[in-house]
């Protein structure tokens, strides 16, 4: 059990303790009071499926039109077409991560000391903390059909050696979720199981840490001051 007695911090932003993703703000109000503000930002594995299939779209067509071009211009070669197919070639995965980044949805989730806020797109919704809650990951509601889909084809054509491995979208991705009494409330659905665990993680320290500046006795302490308690007759 970690154990924290809340010092009063100073008005405004407080360097956050969290080191790497997701982007977590710490602040400190008028009152002392701490407000923790995690940004979650993720593809899905629908939009992770289409921004793939629009990758190889774009670098099909650069290949097609850049032919075109070239035997209309005349210019037309070996060399200028081995440019162009490694121009093709490099056009997909600089589109795939552009195309990610594009299609991410997003959720915000604040933390107050009675509170937890989740907004997101279509409006925001509110959960007292002293209420039993905890922060889960559930595999996406398509991953059993996904699993179920791609064995039925391996049965119904087993793979070679030099055969693709069939590509996972819905089994690896997972629902990060509020569960309050027992309920269940989606936050946001994440393509990865390493940026969901993530997720997850991060929401779970800012719940902890919160618990130490409701209760000051206990929770995870935002520095190393913090974990020393004022007694009287102390230096």
């Amino acid at each position: 059990m970690f154990t924290l007695s809340f010092k009063a911090l100073k008005t405004g932003r407080v360097p956050s303790p969290f080191k790497g993703g997701p982007p977590t703000i710490v602040t400190t109000d008028n009152n002392g009071t701490t407000n923790i503000t995690v940004q979650l930002h993720a593809v899905t594995p629908l939009r992770a499926k289409l921004s793939l299939y629009a990758a190889l779209v774009s670098g099909a067509a650069l290949l097609a039109f850049g032919t075109q071009s070239l035997i209309i211009d005349g210019s037309f070669s070996a060399l200028a077409f081995a440019k162009l197919g490694g121009a093709s070639v490099l056009t997909v995965p600089l589109a795939l991560l552009a195309l990610r980044q594009l299609l991410k949805r997003s959720a915000t989730v604040r933390f107050t000391p009675n509170r937890i806020t989740v907004h997101k797109i279509l409006g925001a919704r509110f959960f007292e903390r002293a209420h039993p809650h905890s922060f889960v990951l559930l595999p996406h509601d398509k991953a059993e059909k996904e699993q179920d889909r791609h064995a039925f084809l391996d049965r119904k054509r087993p793979p070679k050696w030099w055969s693709l491995k069939r590509k996972k979208y819905y089994s690896t991705s997972f629902h990060v979720v509020l569960e309050c009494f027992g309920e269940r409330h989606d936050i946001l659905t994440v393509y990865g199981r390493k940026k969901a665990t993530a997720f997850q993680a991060r929401l779970q320290a800012c719940d902890a840490v919160m618990d130490g500046a409701d209760f000051g006795d206990s929770g995870i302490s935002l520095s190393p001051d913090a974990d020393w308690n004022v007694e009287a007759g102390g230096l």
